[in-house]
């Protein structure tokens, strides 16, 4: 018998690849909204979308979900900070260096 799955656990193994967290999350969400649309609570005499059109829409709201996520000030902020932070190699007057071994 395998342990649940907890969908409110952060995706640790996905934390350093951004490709695999927005997978991971739009196999969060498309279990929770598989599991309402065709679970028995679910009414049955309405007609159930196909499979395939549910994960679609579920990759569309992880897609929806991490753009809305780097529009929060917490992250702008931290987007900001990084960039102040980060060295840009073509910014970087390094002649003086240079000429300093020629001699």
């Amino acid at each position: 018998m395998s342990a649940p799955v907890s969908t409110n656990a952060p995706a640790k193994a996905s934390a350093h690849d951004p490709q695999k967290a927005y997978i991971d999350l739009a196999e969060r969400i498309f279990v929770m909204l598989s599991s309402r649309v065709y679970g028995t609570l679910a009414g049955s005499e309405q007609k159930k979308p196909d499979p395939k059109a549910l994960a679609a829409f579920s990759f569309k709201l992880a897609e929806a979900f991490e753009q809305a996520t780097r529009e929060t000030d917490r992250m702008k902020a931290s987007i900001e900070a990084a960039n102040k932070a980060a060295v840009k190699l073509d910014e970087v007057d390094l002649s003086s260096v240079f000429q300093a071994t020629k001699k």
